[in-house]
């Protein structure tokens, strides 16, 4: 008898724990394999697009109300970093943040212009009136390269050139003379140097933007890995209550088959005249609320199948199948492990991207101050300009002198810029040389000085917050590793309960065959048995929450179950 209740009532005596698998994953897996993530058991994973099944074959026979699907918790945690939207929130806000550097770099690009102009001009004498120029017409060009440079300043070369025929009267005195088309080459570079002295100078000031953009990557980085571990640490949790509610629905299925032989065993004493007939009413009682309670487990299970499904951002519009029955069952191979407090304190500390987070807002804030104490200085710019020119122009004949007169040409106007004695005239023929200083000084300058106020306000802030983050991430810390010694001395108290139950139902079952005990006494420790059971269940549970609660304050979490995120 008790050989068949063990093997009715017990899925296993003692609980023992796997320890961590070592061996990495191949390299050229294209998923991590259907293995349990550190400390623990799982079977072969399933195929990868799981069949429903109407009956529910670790329950027994009966068929549930709703149609099921075996899930492996490997496949849980890989849809959902697939299917989740908040997860795809956080990788489309990367993407934005990248953008966002680009745009930032975008203020160091080199920026090209160029240009091409035509006019005419006609001009006729009026009155007494001397004409120098009876028309033009011209055509002028040019091209420039500027570049800001990351000291705060700006240097531009413009090169511009042109050509201009100019109608010219022969003598200003008699316009009847008529007049003569002169041409005119010229070509013209001109180099401007801009840079402030004071406002706006410096290197860390002009990329602010761009480190400010890297942040928010970073930082974007950040928010996601703390949504996933967030996610896949919830997504263990849901996952452990559809296991407690299948192995609870299977406790209480069982409970009805040995209420059912308990019914058989009492009728067969009141049709032997040993018992009255209220004895066996008293158990079709207990029966009909023990069946009660496997409609109330079915519907347990749906729940937290429910919520899993929503987890891993399932949609249910459509959905035929919607309970999940898992597949990862690794209560009976738990063996507490002793973990070291302060070391995993470091860890989380070190690794735990909340708190970087938080280190990449305050980076963020000191940028800030950096600028806006930089804005407290007056502004002071500098400007200066180098414009060397080449011209070539037509000369007309001279009747009195003899002069033949000459024509202009492109060749001429550049190397008219050189003179013919550089030791004596100077390199550049023709040039022009500017420099100019402006100065801006705001003389209360209250605006610049409450930004840098504000913002050493909101380092301040930053440190403390980043305090408060680094405090509650250490007290969460011990809070998971004292439950997970809790859960640990637990599973002990409940292996010992559970066996002790055991031996108390096959006595009392004796006592029962011979008279010395009650309907009530066997019932009772039945109950007591499957209470046991379920300490010890939830014993194991709360000691592999707590352990992925450590995971995810750890930064561990995705590794330890072989998963990796996109971005």
């Amino acid at each position: 008898m008790l050989s068949s209740l063990s093997a009715l009532l017990v899925c296993s005596s003692v609980l023992t724990w796997a320890p961590p698998p070592t061996d990495p994953l191949p390299p050229d897996s294209g998923r991590p394999p259907d293995v349990a993530p550190a400390g623990t058991a799982e079977g072969p994973a399933p195929s990868s697009s799981p069949t429903p099944t109407r009956a529910y074959e670790d329950l027994g026979e009966a068929d549930l109300p709703y149609e099921t699907e075996q899930l492996q918790l490997s496949e849980v945690l890989e849809l959902a970093l697939t299917e989740n939207l908040d997860l795809q929130n956080k990788l489309i806000a990367i993407e934005i943040s990248e953008a966002q550097i680009l745009a930032a770099s975008g203020a160091f690009d080199v920026t090209i212009t160029a240009g091409l102009a035509a006019s005419v001009q006609v001009s006729k004498p009026r009155g007494s009136a001397f004409v120098f120029s009876t028309g033009s017409r011209s055509v002028s060009a040019n091209f420039g390269v500027s570049r800001r440079l990351e000291t705060g300043g700006n240097l531009a070369l413009t090169i511009d050139v042109g050509r201009t025929l100019t109608d010219q009267p022969i003598s200003f005195f008699n316009p009847a003379l008529g007049s003569a088309t002169l041409a005119q080459y010229q070509i013209r570079p001109t180099l401007t140097f801009m840079h402030p002295l004071l406002k706006g100078m410096g290197v860390r000031v002009n990329r602010a933007a761009q480190d400010r953009a890297r942040l928010a990557r970073s930082s974007a980085e950040a928010d996601q890995l703390v949504t996933a571990q967030n996610l896949v640490r919830d997504l263990i949790g849901a996952y452990w209550d559809v296991l407690a509610a299948q192995r609870d629905l299977d406790n209480k299925r069982q409970s009805v088959e040995l209420a059912k032989e308990q019914l058989s065993r009492t009728q067969a004493q009141v049709a032997a005249g040993r018992l009255a007939a209220v004895e066996s009413k008293a158990v079709e009682q207990s029966l009909a609320q023990r069946e009660t309670d496997v409609l109330l487990a079915e519907n347990l299970l749906l729940d937290t199948s429910l919520r899993l499904r929503t987890l891993m951002g399932q949609e249910f519009a459509g959905r035929e199948v919607l309970g999940v029955v898992p597949g990862t069952d690794p209560v009976e191979s738990i063996v507490p492990e002793p973990v070291d407090m302060q070391g995993a304190i470091d860890r989380a500390l070190a690794a735990n991207p909340a708190v970087r987070q938080l280190e990449i807002a305050l980076a963020s804030k000191r940028i800030d101050e950096i600028e806006t104490v930089n804005q407290r200085l007056p502004q002071l710019d500098f400007t200066g300009t180098f414009s060397p020119q080449g011209r070539s122009v037509d000369a007309l004949p001279d009747p009195s002198t003899g002069e033949p007169g000459s024509t202009g040409s492109w060749g001429e106007a550049f190397r008219n810029f050189g003179t013919d004695n550089v030791s004596r005239d100077g390199l550049f023929a023709e040039y022009t040389v500017s420099g100019a200083l402006d100065l801006t000084w705001s003389v209360q300058n209250r605006t610049a000085r409450g930004n840098h106020q504000r913002v050493l306000a909101e380092m301040r802030q930053a440190e403390v917050n980043l305090k408060s983050i680094r405090q509650n991430t250490a007290t969460q810390v011990i809070t998971a590793t004292n439950s997970l010694r809790s859960a640990a001395k637990q599973i002990e108290l409940g292996q010992i309960s559970v066996e002790l139950a055991e031996q108390n139902l096959a006595a009392e079952q004796a006592r029962f065959e011979v008279g010395r005990a009650t309907n009530y006494d066997v019932l009772f420790r039945i109950d007591e048995l499957l209470n046991a059971q379920t300490t010890l269940l939830r014993a194991g549970l709360d000691y592999l929450r707590a352990r992925a609660q450590l995971q995810a304050l750890t930064g561990e979490i995705l590794p330890a179950y072989g998963l990796d995120i996109r971005g």
